[in-house]
C-alpha cells in the first residue's frame, strides 16, 4: 500500500541522506565483471589552483553528469572516474602565490613537497564539493596526474613517441614567459590588443643616405641582426648589400633583399632583431648568414650586451631608448598604434622569444591526418568541430613539451656529460625521476663514461593530461581495463585547442586510433552581467554558497539553462525557479500518493479500459518519454529539461490532475481506477525521467513510493508503451488546454472562484475529444450542466 508523503520536502536533509546512501551502497561502482555495455567518460581533471570553485565549474560538470546518469539508467556499465590535474605550472604558480615562496631560497624537494601538500588538501576540498553537488562519480577510480601511475604512463607515452621518431630536442628560439621563466607551447598563448607606438628611426647607409624604418620594439636595437627591403622596391634596391650604421649601438648591418618585406608598411624598410617576434625567427631562417644576439635573459632582463640598459626590463628600456633616440636625432616620429600581443594565458605576461634547449613533439607534418581524426569523432554540438579545424590550420610550431620548472612529471632520460648521448629509461624502471636517481646501469652505452646527469626539465602539464584516456585504461599495465577508446570526452570549448587537441595527437601517435567516440563540449558559466567570473572583477560566486542557499538540485536545474555548447549567465532567479519546481513536484506527488492508498500497484489496464482523459495524458506521456530519450541520446539536457517542465507544469499538474479530481473523489470505481492507473504510471516513470537532472528529490520520492532497497538511479529508463500511443494526441491536447484556459479566464471575469459552482457551461468546438471528456470538464469547471455544440470556432459561455 502506498503511504502519504510528508507535507514538506527538506532538500538539505534529503540531499545529504541520499548522497550517503549512494556511497554506502556502491550505487556508482564500475563493475569490471559485468557483461553490460560500458559507457566510459573522460572527465576534465580540474587544476588544484584555487581555494574554491565557482558556479561555472559546477555548471559544466553537472551538464556532463546528467548524461552519465541517463546512461546508467539505460543499463550500461558506467566507468565514471574523477581526476585532479595536480602537476605542472598552474599548481606551481598557485603554491608560489599562496605561500609567498621564493624558489631561489628553498630546495627543489621542499618546493615539490609544498605542491604535493596543497594538491592533497585541494583534492579533498574538491571531492567534498562534487559529492555535495550529487556527481555520480565512482571515487574508487580517482586518479591524479602526479601519481606514480600517471607518471608511469606519461613517461611510457614519451618513450613510445621518441622511439617512433616523433620527439626531438632543439636549441632554437622558443616562446618564453619571463614571469614564469619557462618555455611555452602555442596553446599557452592568448592574443591581447594593446596600445603601442610605431617608432620611426633613421639609420645611415655607407653611401651617406638615410634609411628610415618603423618598429614597435625599439628597445631591441642592441640585438639588431638584419635589415631588409623588398628587391623590387626602387627606393632602396641600389643600397642592397651596403652597410647600414644603426643609431645608438653603432653596429653596422648589411642591407639585404627579402621578398617577404611589405613595401607598403611603414617606410618599406624592416629591421630584424633577436627576437622581436616570429617574423624575426622566420627572417633568420631565410638569412642563415646572420647571427642572433642573446640580449634578453630568461628572467626578462637585458644582458650585458645591452650596454647601459643591462639589468633592465623591456618596457623600461623602451622608454629610455626612445628618449635616447630623440636626443641623438635618430627619432623621426612616434605614431600611436594598436597591435595584437601574445601573452601567457596563466599570468598575462607578454611572451618573448628566447633561444633555449627544449623538447618537442613533431606535429606540423600531421595537420591533414589530425583533421581526419577529428572527423572520426561524433561532435556534440557539431559546430564545435570548427574550433579544432581552425586550430590545426593555424599551427605554426611543433609542440614544445618541456618546462623549466620544479614541479611536474620528469622526462625519463639522462644525458652523458662527455659525449652528449641520450640514455632512455627502460619500461621496467618507470616511473623514474632522473633528477634524483641514476639508471640501473649508469654507464653511457656510446662512450662508456659514467659521467651521467638526469634531465632537469619537466613535462608540460598537457603532456600528462593528454594521456587521461590511457591513464584511465591503465595502458600497457597488467590490469589494463579495456575501455579504450572511451565513450565520450566532456569538456569546455576553451580547451579544444589544448586538452582535446593534444589528446587526439597522443591517441593518433601512441595507439593509432581516436581516444573517444563522442565529444561533448560545454560553454562557460558566466557572471550575471555576462562577464567571465573572476575574483578580481568581484563577480565570483562560489559553488559552496549556492549549495548552502538553494541545494544541489536547484543548482543542477540552473546548470541546464542553456543548450549544449552555449554560455550560461549566473541567475539566482533560475535557482529559485528550480526550488519552485521541486516544491511543485513534491506536492503533486504527495497528492497522487494520497489518492493511491487503496491502489494495487500491479494493476494492469488496457487502452480500452481507460477513460478518455487518461488515454490523452498517457499518450502525451509516451511522446514525452520518446522525446526526452532522444534529447539525452544527443546530449541535449536543456531540451530534455524543457520538455519535462512543460509536460509536468502545463499538462499534468495544472490540468490533468484538476480534470481527474472529481473521479478520484467520486463513487464510480471503474472511473476512479482508470485515473489511479494513469496517475501511478505517470508519477512512477516521471520521477525516473527527472532523475538525471534532479537526482535527490527523485530518489526521495522513489524510496517513499516503492520502499526500495536499491536506488532509482539503477532503475531501467522508461520505455514507451505502443498500446498507449495515439497519433491525434497533440491536436486533441492543444484543444483541451485551450478549453480549460478559456473556462478559467471566464470564471475570473465573472468573479467566480475556480472551485465555485455555476449553473451551465456551453462549449462550441469542433473537437469530439472535448465532448468525450465532458464529465471531467464538468468536474474541473464545477458546472452543474455542460452542453456541446459543433462549431469550427471555439466559443465558451458560462451561465450563473
Amino acid at each position: 500500500m502506498i503511504k502519504e508523503l510528508p507535507k514538506n520536502y527538506n532538500a538539505k536533509d534529503s540531499e545529504k541522506k541520499w548522497q550517503d546512501f549512494w556511497e554506502k551502497e556502491g550505487i556508482y561502482k564500475f563493475d569490471k565483471n559485468s557483461k553490460s555495455p560500458v559507457f566510459s567518460i573522460d572527465t576534465p581533471p580540474p587544476y588544484i589552483s584555487s581555494d574554491s570553485l565557482h558556479t561555472g565549474h559546477a555548471m559544466s560538470y553537472t551538464q556532463a553528469e546528467i548524461i552519465v546518469r541517463y546512461h546508467r539508467m539505460k543499463g550500461e556499465n558506467i566507468f565514471y572516474p574523477m581526476g585532479f590535474d595536480d602537476n605542472g605550472l598552474p599548481t606551481e604558480r598557485f603554491v608560489e602565490k599562496k605561500y609567498k615562496v621564493d624558489k631561489s631560497k628553498i630546495t627543489r624537494q621542499e618546493f615539490v613537497e609544498l605542491c604535493l601538500k596543497e594538491t592533497r588538501e585541494g583534492g579533498k576540498k574538491y571531492e567534498e564539493l562534487w559529492r555535495r553537488l550529487g556527481l555520480s562519480v565512482d571515487w574508487s577510480l580517482l586518479y591524479s596526474t602526479i601519481s606514480p601511475l600517471a607518471q608511469k604512463i606519461s613517461q611510457r607515452s614519451f618513450l613510445d613517441l621518441y622511439q617512433k621518431g616523433r620527439i626531438y630536442r632543439a636549441d632554437r628560439p622558443t616562446l618564453w614567459c619571463t614571469t614564469c621563466q619557462t618555455a611555452l607551447a602555442q596553446a599557452d598563448l592568448e592574443a591581447e590588443e594593446k596600445d603601442s607606438q610605431l617608432v620611426y628611426i633613421k639609420a645611415l647607409a655607407e653611401t651617406g643616405e638615410e634609411l628610415v624604418f618603423a618598429t614597435t620594439r625599439p628597445e631591441l636595437l642592441p640585438a639588431c641582426m638584419g635589415i631588409s627591403v623588398h628587391p623590387e622596391d626602387k627606393r632602396y634596391n641600389h643600397l642592397i648589400g651596403k652597410k647600414i650604421k644603426m643609431p645608438l649601438t653603432k653596429a653596422e648591418i648589411i642591407l639585404t633583399a627579402d621578398e617577404a618585406t611589405d613595401m607598403d608598411f611603414g617606410s618599406g624598410v624592416v629591421y630584424y632583431c633577436s627576437f622581436g617576434g616570429n617574423e624575426c625567427i622566420e627572417w633568420l631562417s631565410r638569412h642563415p648568414e646572420a647571427k642572433p644576439i642573446k640580449l634578453l635573459l630568461p628572467n626578462g632582463r637585458f644582458s650585458e650586451l645591452a650596454g647601459k640598459y643591462e639589468g633592465k626590463k623591456s618596457l623600461e628600456v623602451r622608454k629610455e631608448i626612445i628618449e635616447d633616440l630623440k636626443e641623438s636625432g635618430a627619432l623621426v616620429k612616434l605614431e600611436p598604434t594598436k597591435h595584437a600581443v601574445f601573452v601567457h594565458e596563466r599570468c598575462k605576461t607578454d611572451v618573448e622569444y628566447i633561444r633555449t634547449k627544449q623538447w618537442f613533439v613533431k606535429i606540423i607534418d600531421l595537420k591533414k591526418e589530425l583533421k581526419k581524426r577529428g572527423e572520426e569523432l561524433n561532435w556534440y554540438p557539431k559546430f564545435m568541430k570548427a574550433h579544432l579545424d581552425n586550430w590545426i590550420d593555424g599551427l605554426k610550431w611543433d609542440w614544445c613539451i618541456s618546462r623549466d620548472r620544479f614541479y611536474g612529471v620528469p622526462f625519463p632520460l639522462w644525458h652523458c656529460q662527455d659525449c652528449g648521448e641520450i640514455i632512455l629509461a627502460k619500461n621496467s624502471e618507470l616511473p623514474v625521476d632522473p633528477k634524483e636517481n641514476l639508471p640501473k646501469n649508469p654507464t653511457c652505452p656510446k662512450c662508456q663514461s659514467r659521467n651521467i646527469k638526469g634531465e632537469m626539465q619537466v613535462m608540460d602539464t598537457w603532456m600528462t593530461s593528454s594521456t587521461t584516456p590511457l591513464i584511465n585504461n591503465h595502458w600497457k599495465e597488467n590490469d589494463e581495463r579495456n575501455i579504450y577508446p572511451m565513450s565520450v570526452r566532456v569538456q569546455g570549448f576553451e580547451i579544444i585547442r589544448t586538452w582535446l587537441f593534444y589528446t587526439l595527437v597522443k591517441a593518433h601517435l601512441n595507439t593509432d586510433s581516436i581516444p573517444w567516440k563522442d565529444v561533448m563540449i560545454s560553454g562557460w558559466g558566466l557572471a550575471k552581467n555576462g562577464e567571465k567570473m573572476s575574483k578580481s572583477l568581484n563577480n565570483f560566486v562560489t559553488t559552496e554558497s549556492m549549495l548552502e542557499k538553494y541545494g544541489a538540485d536547484a543548482l543542477r536545474f540552473w546548470s541546464c539553462g542553456a543548450t549544449l555548447g552555449m554560455n550560461l549567465r549566473f541567475s539566482e532567479d533560475d535557482m529559485r525557479a528550480g526550488q519552485k519546481l521541486l516544491t511543485k513536484l513534491w506536492n503533486a506527488t504527495r497528492f497522487v500518493m494520497m489518492n493511491l492508498e487503496d491502489y494495487n500497484q500491479n494493476t494492469e489496464l488496457s487502452e480500452k479500459d481507460l477513460e478518455e482523459s487518461d488515454r490523452w495524458i498517457l499518450a502525451e506521456f509516451q511522446e514525452l518519454i520518446e522525446n526526452v530519450t532522444n534529447q539525452f541520446e544527443n546530449y541535449e539536457f536543456f531540451k530534455a529539461r524543457n520538455l519535462l517542465e512543460h509536460f509536468f507544469w502545463i499538462k499534468f499538474a495544472d490540468n490533468y490532475i484538476e480534470l481527474v479530481k472529481g473521479r478520484l473523489y467520486g463513487e464510480n470505481p471503474d472511473k476512479k481506477l482508470s485515473a489511479q492507473f494513469s496517475l501511478y504510471q505517470i508519477i512512477s516513470n516521471l520521477i525516473k525521467l527527472f532523475a538525471p537532472i534532479l537526482p535527490h528529490i527523485s530518489e526521495e520520492i522513489y524510496q517513499q513510493f516503492f520502499k526500495s532497497a536499491t536506488s532509482i538511479h539503477l532503475e531501467q529508463w522508461p520505455a514507451t508503451n505502443s498500446e498507449l500511443k495515439a497519433e491525434s494526441v497533440s491536436e486533441n491536447g492543444k484543444k483541451l488546454l485551450e478549453i480549460i484556459a478559456e473556462i478559467r479566464k471566464l470564471k475570473a471575469e465573472k468573479g467566480l472562484k475556480l472551485s465555485e459552482s455555476f449553473k451551465q457551461l456551453a462549449i462550441e468546438s469542433d473537437s469530439d475529444f472535448a465532448e468525450k471528456i465532458k464529465g471531467d470538464l464538468r468536474n474541473l469547471s464545477h458546472a452543474e450542466k455542460i452542453e456541446f455544440t459543433k462549431s469550427k470556432k471555439l466559443k465558451i459561455e458560462i451561465k450563473k
